[in-house]
């Protein structure tokens, strides 16, 4: 999935749902909290930082019947599907120079592999083709996915690609077509799945856009999963973070969640702010930054356990 947007002027809009003032964390209580040790056990929801076009979503959308256009109206509301005048003949990525199909083909297969259904595959080229065009088609290697040793030509993907771009054999004139905001090329980002809504642009990286206000319901089945921790090595994650955190002797007061969107449920939600020790954080920062995308999703909550 792609990583956080390149910093740009856009403007300022409030998340859909309001920050849900109560913690997840469950404290523990110990008669001896000196050097407690045990460990964290965190449950997440949905895959990624639940910005923009759920992928699995675009699945479930796509059995369900919806065209590639519907599901980028669903992820991306309030924008158009254009056709760009200005289409590139190739696209540079990670410093090297690919050809259109190419490149899109071996990114969407990357990022959602070949057995998608047709319409989410062609959601997830047209994705490819806009996030591309905002960064002028030369994209650094660590904002997607992408399979250069993957034999394209002739695969479903490929199909999808030539169908979407009006082509009916590879020596055709593409026509390639993109998200389009207000005259600009929207910033498509996209996720694995979602953990029942998608999160706000605002919540998960500071900037907001009209269109990634989050609260969109994604009808995938929520992937919920675990993840233990021992006190020990928390402690190393966030201290390697920031050797200036100050943490009790008491681990179970260490990481509590302060607000989140409910995206999953009342009491569960993305998380906007965790505490950890006595710093405060937005959640995908705890996620990527701290954690080191151990943690699926930024939707989660945790529980220490003490030995």
């Amino acid at each position: 999935a792609t990583s956080a947007p390149k910093p740009t002027a856009a403007p300022t809009q409030k998340p859909t749902q309001a920050p849900t003032q109560k913690p997840t964390v469950q404290q523990t209580t110990a008669s001896n909290q000196e050097n407690l040790s045990g460990k964290f056990v965190f449950t997440t929801y949905g895959w990624g930082h639940g910005v923009g076009m759920s992928q699995e979503g675009a699945i479930s959308m796509a059995k369900n019947g919806s065209d590639y256009k519907k599901i980028i109206a669903a992820y991306f509301p309030g924008t158009t599907v254009k056709a760009d005048n200005a289409m590139p003949q190739t696209v540079k990525y990670g410093g090297v120079e690919y050809g259109l199909i190419e490149y899109l083909c071996k990114t969407s297969y990357r990022e959602m592999g070949n057995g998608a259904p047709k319409e989410a595959i062609k959601a997830q080229i047209v994705a490819v083709y806009t996030f591309a065009k905002t960064y002028n088609f030369d994209v650094d290697s660590s904002r997607h996915a992408f399979s250069a040793s993957w034999a394209y030509e002739g695969t479903a993907t490929h199909k999808a690609c030539l169908e979407l771009f009006g082509m009916k054999s590879a020596d055709d004139e593409p026509k390639a077509v993109y998200v389009d905001y207000n005259g600009q090329p929207a910033f498509t980002c996209y996720f694995a799945s979602s953990a029942g809504k998608t999160a706000s642009a605002s919540s998960v990286w500071g900037g907001s856009y009209p269109y990634l206000c989050g609260g969109t319901s994604s009808p995938e089945t929520v992937d919920v999963a675990e993840l233990k921790i021992s006190s020990e090595e928390m402690k190393e994650l966030i201290l390697d973070y920031d050797k200036n955190i100050v943490l009790s002797d008491n681990p179970s007061e260490w990481i509590s969640v302060v607000s989140h969107d409910g995206a999953y449920s009342s009491s569960i939600g993305y998380a906007s702010v965790v505490r950890v020790g006595n710093k405060e954080m937005r959640g995908n920062r705890f996620r990527s930054d701290v954690c080191d995308y151990r943690l699926r999703s930024h939707c989660f909550t945790v529980k220490f356990v003490p030995d």
